[in-house]
């Protein structure tokens, strides 16, 4: 026996309503596009002549500057060559401070002293009156800076670490800056420590500013029967001159 028809008495059966109806219905044919066109073309087919060719330009400035910039840090790692040579202003320029290199990790020969760059400045009251700064701990201001910051500069941490380790090596036996470089880094190291007071302290202008630096030999470890002298020792500079642009 086939089930009663519950159709309502009014609604005639599929195949007698019309196109029209069946569609309403859900029950008729679509217009439906093709599935091959939906979604119009893909990739680089659906971009217009411009925005293929900002495409294209801004893919090759990258590939170009990642290109320049490995061959500026191969230079500047590799041993000095006729080329490095060259460009080695330009080379130094755009490594310092934010790609510098550093081996001491790999070094057969770490670091065994702890060294702090200090300052001091010589400064003119309003009244004639010179006076001169107790010495302030540059690198400890850094390291304050630096302590429990999630995010801090690669400038802050290394900055005036590297710039004092240059100054120093550009230095002959008498502590004279030798050549071009060496007064470069005698003139970078003065506007760091410029920088760090300021042109006004203490109720007077800063006329000139003499650096040091105080070095700390490591204990030995509690394990250790070495004896190591913590005493620490000071190499000063003279007084340097400072100019109104030594603070800009």
């Amino acid at each position: 026996m086939q089930p009663p028809d519950v159709r309502g008495s009014n609604e005639p059966p599929p195949d007698l309503c019309t196109p029209a109806e069946q569609t309403r219905a859900g029950t008729g044919p679509t217009d439906r596009p093709p599935l091959d066109q939906v979604g119009g073309p893909s990739g680089t087919k659906g971009l217009s002549a411009v925005s293929l060719t900002v495409v294209v330009l801004s893919v090759v400035g990258v590939l170009v500057a990642a290109a320049t910039h490995c061959a500026v840090l191969f230079l500047n790692i590799t041993p000095p060559n006729s080329l490095s040579l060259q460009h080695a202003a330009a080379i130094e320029k755009y490594t310092q401070p934010e790609f510098t290199q550093s081996w001491k990790f790999f070094a057969p020969d770490p670091t065994t002293a702890n060294i702090h760059v200090q300052a001091r400045a010589k400064v003119m009251k309003s009244n004639g009156v010179s006076s001169v700064t107790e010495w302030v701990d540059l690198t400890a201001m850094d390291e304050e800076w630096i302590r429990h910051h999630p995010f801090p500069s690669q400038a802050q941490q290394n900055q005036l670490r590297s710039a004092w380790q240059n100054f120093v090596s550009s230095q002959d036996s008498e502590g004279h800056p030798v050549g071009l470089y060496g007064e470069m880094m005698q003139q970078y190291v003065l506007r760091i420590a410029a920088h760090s007071f300021g042109p006004y302290v203490i109720g007077g202008a800063v006329q000139s500013i003499q650096l040091r630096s105080a070095s700390t030999p490591i204990a030995a470890p509690p394990w250790s029967n070495e004896h190591i002298d913590t005493e620490s020792g000071y190499l000063t500079e003279p007084w340097w001159t400072v100019k109104a642009e030594d603070f800009q």
